[in-house]
């Protein structure tokens, strides 16, 4: 979805690699289909709470 849209960079102000628009399109969907709200802020902390979670499960960080 986000990927396909041809405007994505520019409305981003931001260039980001094919890997990250993929995922953007796969939270942006699963957000979509359990209406859940689909801004590019809830997007980001999707985004940003699967990756702490990873840190987490390979022992990177600690969760305090």
């Amino acid at each position: 979805m986000a990927s396909e849209h041809p405007d994505a960079p520019k409305q981003l102000g931001l260039r980001l690699p094919g890997e990250t628009m993929e995922l953007i399109s796969a939270i942006q969907e699963h957000r979509k289909q359990s209406s859940q709200a689909t801004t590019i802020a809830a997007i980001v902390e999707d985004a940003i709470g699967a990756y702490y979670d990873q840190l987490v499960d390979e022992g990177q960080i600690s969760d305090k």
